[in-house]
């Protein structure tokens, strides 16, 4: 028998779907007619008590009767007959049947309507009948098979001899995605014998000459089969020799696998294949979810071998231990060239970090110690800081790439370092990067930047009594570090140089960066800062401003932003911003976290009133300035201002 490869039943189930409508459908008016026949009992015997208030003639009364007796029975006749009808439809299904053909050997499918109380005899006419096939073969040379489509696997004999006196419903059971296939054979053939009930099995046998992994071929078990018949079995349907086969089973689903050896022949299949706990792989085994594959070789000299040292153990477990890496590789220190080298390389996605850059080592020419490993996900590089972390969660063809440097020891992590600069046009500029130990304090912290930076030639002035360390959120700023802090575990940080010493001193303060607005100017101060104490509402900023300005605080009016950076034009600050003032709502301007821009005014200005060619500058100029700050915003940050 040719195997059929079948292909995705998507237009079967789209037929059967259109059947189950037409049948709800037909039993819908099955119902309407019942209700309708017994309207008619009904009226007929409303009919019947008309008449008998009306007559008064015995006979004309019998006469009636009788007539309403005749009426009444042919309703029951009309009502058993549609009942019939509706218990007959509910009892036939959609029976998809297949076959090779035995002249083109294409496989065809079909199907066709059954009743459940049909013999096999009449279900075997019907199919072939329907496939066409008494021009080319006799029926007596075919036989139905019932045929799992789903995991392509005849999974039980439906012999005339055996079965003949058997319904089709009773042979069939409930299974969702079985059909029936109707086998044929010649003169000189018999048919293959399936055994009934049992397990679908995988196949995949191995060749020892290539260490090629053959393709998977399914094929019927069962559990209560020993390791010894199932070797036979496997022998006879692959023409293999069972007395040096050795058959091995992956322990393992989606990371590392064990390769089993199934070595005891008296073992049952249900032993060996469904033991384990409910996360193993033996659990979708049992279930039957995923059908286990069974990796077969066949070498006398390999079997003699011991299991780990045998060429069958060491194929199998590296084909499905082992991934392939792409890894960009940086030029040779003795070399002046920039040019990078890519290469692929296979290794066991068992092995640490620390194995895989002992592996490098020759192709890069400095020690493990001196270059890091970054993977590559979404055009964005992580590093693998982890040495003792394994690649078990690497794909296959997953992008690597080296660069020399100091590579992170245990407890070690690196920040990306940024310069702040709030009142230059590039206020984020890239710094370098630093590696920091875990629970180094900050200030032992800004120590280690200024000599780094010293030692890289970075142009800035940084003073450890005048400098800030914070968070720094995609472009935005964020929380301060203070000196008795401990470096917490993030990956950009913002240096920030002050004019003066840091005015914070514990958690509970606020940094502010204010900007003055004049309107009758329709301009702006540089951009300065406050530190708000425990009270952070409204009068405590008006306050604080007003002691910054000299502005007395009953003309103050101040409106809050965003996070610096503040892309707003001077020609939307004075309508788009909500202003308050020291008589307003205390909670109007509630601040909690660093970083927060403020604006305030003397509210004795009056505005402007610009001319045209006095608003068309100051949109020039504006769209410039903004345009700079979404460079720095909106750029990736590999982009922003490198050194």
């Amino acid at each position: 028998m040719t195997r059929p490869d079948y292909q995705p039943l998507v237009d079967n189930k789209r037929i059967i779907e259109k059947f189950q409508e037409k049948i709800t459908l037909t039993n819908m008016e099955l119902i309407t007619a019942r209700k309708h026949n017994k309207q008619i009992i009904k009226d007929i015997e409303e009919f019947e008590d008309d008449n008998s208030e009306a007559e008064d003639d015995n006979s004309e009364v019998e006469d009636d009767e009788s007539e309403v007796e005749d009426d009444e029975s042919e309703v029951e006749e009309i009502e058993y007959d549609s009942l019939t009808d509706e218990e007959d439809q509910m009892c036939t299904f959609l029976l998809p049947v297949y076959c090779n053909h035995p002249i083109t050997g294409e496989l065809t499918s079909k199907s066709f309507q059954v009743h459940k109380d049909e013999l096999l005899p009449t279900v075997l006419d019907k199919a072939y009948e329907l496939m066409e096939l008494a021009p080319h073969i006799p029926i007596e040379r075919c036989r139905l098979v019932k045929y799992n489509f789903i995991n392509d696997i005849m999974e039980q004999l439906s012999d005339l001899d055996k079965f003949q006196d058997q319904t089709i419903g009773k042979l069939m059971g409930v299974a969702e995605y079985c059909g029936l296939f109707l086998e044929t054979f010649k003169d000189s053939e018999t048919f293959k014998k399936y055994n009934d009930g049992g397990i679908n099995l995988e196949i995949s046998v191995v060749d020892l000459s290539t260490g090629e992994i053959g393709p998977v071929e399914p094929m019927r078990g069962d559990e209560g089969w020993t390791v010894g018949e199932l070797k036979q079995y496997i022998g006879e349907l692959f023409n293999l020799n069972s007395s040096c086969m050795r058959l091995l089973i992956l322990d393992g689903y989606l990371s590392a696998c064990d390769v089993i050896h199934l070595e005891d022949v008296e073992s049952s299949l249900e032993e060996v294949l469904f033991k384990g706990d409910v996360c193993s792989s033996h659990k979708l085994h049992r279930e039957q979810l995923v059908a286990p594959t069974i990796y077969v070789s066949s070498d006398p000299i390999d079997f003699l071998e011991e299991y780990k040292d045998s060429l069958m153990y060491r194929y199998v477990d590296f084909h499905f231990n082992s991934i392939l890496l792409d890894i960009t590789l940086p030029p040779p220190l003795s070399e002046a060239t920039l040019t990078t080298t890519n290469i692929q390389v296979q290794v066991d996605k068992r092995i640490t970090l620390a194995q895989l850059k002992e592996e490098l080592i020759p192709l890069i020419g400095v020690p493990p110690t001196g270059f890091i490993v970054y993977r590559i996900r979404n055009n964005k590089e992580y590093e693998i800081e982890r040495l003792d972390k394994t690649l078990i969660d690497i794909t296959s063809g997953s992008k690597f790439t080296v660069r020399l440097g100091r590579a992170l020891g245990r407890g070690e992590y690196r920040i990306k370092l940024y310069l702040l600069q709030v009142n230059s046009t590039e206020f984020c500029k890239y710094m370098m990067e630093s590696i920091v130990a875990e629970g180094t304090p900050v200030k032992e912290f800004k120590k280690q930047i200024i000599e780094e930076a010293k030692v890289q030639g970075i142009d800035c002035v940084l003073e450890l009594d005048k400098m800030r360390l914070r968070y720094k959120r995609e472009v935005y700023t964020s929380m301060v570090h203070l000196d008795h802090q401990v470096i917490g575990v993030s990956r950009d940080i913002y240096v920030e140089p002050l004019k003066g010493p840091e005015k914070i001193k514990h958690q509970k303060q606020i940094q502010v960066y204010v900007i003055r607005w004049h309107p009758s100017q329709c301009s702006v101060d540089p951009i300065e800062e406050i530190i708000l104490d425990n009270n952070n509402g409204l009068k405590h900023v008006i306050e604080k401003l007003s002691e910054l300005s000299g502005v007395p605080a009953e003309y103050i009016y101040c409106a809050k932003s965003q996070s610096f950076p503040v892309e707003m034009s001077y020609l939307d600050i004075e309508n788009e911003l909500k202003w308050c003032s020291i008589t307003s709502d205390s909670s109007s301007l509630r601040l909690y976290n660093d970083g927060y821009v403020i604006y305030y005014k003397d509210n004795r200005e009056t505005m402007k009133e610009l001319t045209d060619k006095e608003r068309s500058e100051i949109q020039d100029a504006e769209e410039a300035r903004l345009k700079k700050i979404r460079e720095c915003m909106y750029q990736p940050l590999a982009l922003i201002g490198l050194i």
